[in-house]
């Protein structure tokens, strides 16, 4: 999910995207999805809080796991508020580096996208700005888009988004980069989930070349 960054300051919008804005108070995050005035009313009412229902089912999994992300506060109707995470965003940190240390982070985040699809739960929105490093840890970020989902396609695809990420904000090192992800990358159905990337990424392919 893209966001606009605002301000930082306690209290203050910091970002605002299409589907939610966010606010920092204190050591809290609170994220509110926002209403479409082009929905019909009962229908954005019913999808704002399927969202925020499900992406508090995600972060509770998460925390009953031992995945490093934001841990859940409280949550309402539309509203989530969730621990504020201090560190250095990996779209940033990526470019202060040397390729030993990036190749190590890459492999890092392997393994925890590979945790998290094991337990069936798809991210969605698999960026390097979705990844924040905090003591020497990497944590996961946004849950917006994600899904529950056993379906090896739906794996694929998160994998596939993350390789066009890398692709887009870090050329020099996407495809390296990617290799490395994907030794960290040990899923129980592994070998089924790389198969049917190679044909997501070949549909990519023979549509761009349409």
């Amino acid at each position: 999910m893209r966001y606009s960054v605002r301000m930082n300051r306690m209290g203050s919008l910091i970002a605002q995207g299409a589907e939610a804005k966010l606010v920092r108070e204190g050591d809290v995050l609170v994220k509110e999805r926002i209403s479409k005035g082009y929905r019909d009313k009962e229908l954005d009412i019913s999808i704002r809080r399927s969202r925020t229902k499900r992406e508090a089912k995600v972060l509770c999994r998460l925390k009953d796991e031992g995945i490093p992300a934001p841990a859940l506060v409280d949550v309402e109707e539309f509203v989530l508020r969730m621990e504020w995470i201090e560190g250095n965003l990996l779209r940033d940190y990526l470019d202060e580096v040397g390729e030993d240390e990036a190749m190590r982070l890459f492999k890092e985040v392997g393994v925890l996208v590979g945790r998290l699809h094991d337990l069936n739960i798809v991210h969605g929105d698999l960026t390097t700005s979705n990844l924040i490093l905090r003591k020497g840890v990497v944590h996961l970020l946004d849950f917006g888009l994600s899904v529950f989902s056993c379906k090896v396609e739906d794996k694929a695809v998160d994998l596939h988004l993350f390789r066009q990420a890398l692709e887009s904000r870090h050329s020099l090192l996407f495809e390296k980069g990617f290799q490395s992800f994907l030794f960290g990358y040990r899923v129980k159905d592994r070998d089924s989930v790389l198969e049917r990337l190679e044909k997501v990424e070949g549909r990519g392919r023979n549509k761009s070349k349409g």
